[in-house]
């Protein structure tokens, strides 16, 4: 399981480009004077697109770019003549590559200022700033956030913000996205990341003869990671309610799908690239389902989102006051999001062959 795994982009991105070269159609998406460019794959010649993308947060894309080598190794070279005659398999490898080779989430915006998150950068109106989407309860947690890292302290004021501002919605508006504060957390910019201009000019390329599509981002950091039995979720997320299509297409296909109750009136994220693609293809004649796959990270249930936010809002605090994020900092983020631990690699590795199986049972069913 190991030899999936990587720990820059540069290795993470070889690796993938020798396994898909072997298996399917290897392309690149390049911008001009970008370093981190984006290759993917197409296997198969089908009308129905099936797609999978890593790295759209940088640092989760390590698991993301892992699980994508094994299904080029594992899965790739079983598909049938006629699935890949119905079907083509996209693989997307590592959308956000500075924030892997940085272990960031987020990806910086040089020209802007601020750590853009991705996934709050998509499919928003940036031509008038005054229209942009309004999040006035993260304003209540921003400067706790940004403050001094101050390890026992910060971690029990954001403990009591969580209990103070459990049910008015102020600690969930944390992580829906804002528009106003270019170091705040899950910023989504000030306009469309070159990453979010290359990633949908893929898409509009997969889309170009497309009768359906299906889109699945890897994701790691929502659900459990239990160190002592080295047991780790794997869940998909689907932006909807439980009695909608979108949910309903992916229960058939996966065991545990999670949906998102609160969305009756319209997407919970603000700027979320699943919408983003619903929104861009989706009609009658052209369904389009979409989910992300979260591995969990999380040892504490409380705890976990608690020190995932202490470790975003002291990076930030680092790179405003001193210019680069400190080594503790940055290892903090990384044991956040992609753990050291083998047992947790390995049981990863293990949830994502078992998603590319179900996905490919399931479209063998439909015959």
């Amino acid at each position: 399981m190991q030899k999936y795994y990587s720990e820059n982009w540069y290795q993470a991105t070889d690796k993938f480009c020798k396994n898909a070269s072997q298996h399917g159609d290897l392309r690149w998406c390049v911008a001009d004077n970008h370093v981190f460019d984006i290759p993917y794959v197409t296997i198969g010649r089908g009308p129905h697109k099936i797609v999978v993308n890593s790295g759209v947060h940088g640092l989760e894309g390590y698991f993301g770019s892992a699980a994508q080598n094994m299904f080029l190794d594992k899965i790739a070279c079983n598909l049938s003549p006629e699935m890949l005659a119905r079907y083509t398999f996209v693989l997307i490898h590592a959308i956000n590559g500075w924030g892997m080779q940085n272990r960031m989430r987020e990806v910086l915006d040089v020209q802007n200022g601020g750590l853009v998150d991705l996934n709050r950068n998509f499919g928003v109106d940036f031509s008038r700033p005054d229209t942009l989407p309004q999040n006035p309860k993260y304003e209540l947690a921003h400067d706790l956030l940004l403050s001094r890292p101050d390890a026992k302290t910060k971690k029990e004021k954001i403990k009591q913000f969580r209990r103070d501002h459990l049910h008015d919605g102020a600690w969930d508006a944390i992580s829906h996205g804002q528009y106003t504060h270019p170091y705040g957390l899950f910023y989504g910019g000030a306009a469309p990341m070159v990453e979010n201009k290359m990633t949908m000019h893929i898409y509009d390329e997969i889309m170009r003869d497309a009768q359906s599509l299906t889109s699945i981002g890897l994701h790691t950091g929502l659900g459990r990671f239990n160190r002592r039995q080295g047991t780790v979720t794997g869940q998909l997320l689907v932006s909807h309610p439980e009695n909608h299509k979108n949910t309903q297409y992916f229960t058939q296909m996966y065991p545990n799908v999670i949906s998102d109750e609160r969305a009756i009136d319209g997407p919970v994220l603000l700027g979320d690239l699943v919408d983003c693609l619903e929104a861009r293809y989706g009609s009658i004649d052209t369904p389009v389902y979409t989910a992300d796959f979260e591995i969990g990270t999380g040892e504490f249930p409380i705890m976990s989102p608690i020190y995932k936010r202490m470790d975003m809002g002291d990076a930030r605090y680092d790179l405003i006051h001193h210019g680069c994020i400190s080594p503790q900092t940055i290892k903090n983020l990384t044991e956040s999001w992609y753990p050291s631990d083998a047992r947790w690699r390995a049981a990863a590795i293990q949830h994502a062959n078992r998603l590319f199986e179900s996905i490919v049972g399931f479209y063998q069913r439909m015959k």
